[in-house]
């Protein structure tokens, strides 16, 4: 084995996905609709399709992951990587609060807030609300350099 690890390929935590950077924060708006015919998600709950909480935290690192690249002041806050190693793990997950289920057609917003936390740890805050503004779910995780993808 070289020492490299692998990845099997994610579910896409994200649909679209739109950034700013402001100030020293990269804010990242991503939707996600709650389809059935999503891979792993027919088995999920017995006759009714609800989208696992787990998935949000994928969507997170997804989507900061694939937004890094636009504030070059974070991605030095990491520390330095090899070449290709710009894959990004959840580090420790500080808070979590799921308060409606997301179901079968939910249109999901996820609002991402990524600053700098301690040396070579990114903080990233969700806040998720359906289509109507409804908040489902709330989470604040720690993000830090990974593998490669």
């Amino acid at each position: 084995m070289s020492g490299r690890r692998s990845y099997a390929r994610p579910l896409d935590g994200t649909d679209r996905i739109t950034t700013r950077v402001e100030a020293e924060e990269l804010l990242i708006e991503a939707e996600k609709v709650v389809r059935s015919t999503d891979p792993y998600l027919a088995g999920h709950f017995p006759e009714v399709t609800l989208y696992p909480a787990i998935f949000l935290l994928d969507g997170i690192r997804q989507a900061a992951g694939a937004e890094l690249h636009r504030s070059p002041a974070l991605a030095a806050h990491l520390g330095p990587g090899s070449p290709g190693e710009d894959w990004l793990e959840l580090g420790t997950l500080t808070s979590a609060r799921v308060l409606r289920p997301m179901l079968e057609g939910d249109e999901l917003r996820l609002l991402i807030r990524v600053s700098a936390g301690r040396p070579g740890v990114l903080r990233a805050a969700l806040d998720c609300r359906r289509g109507d503004s409804t908040q489902v779910a709330k989470m604040t995780v720690e993000l830090v350099r990974g593998g490669t993808s």
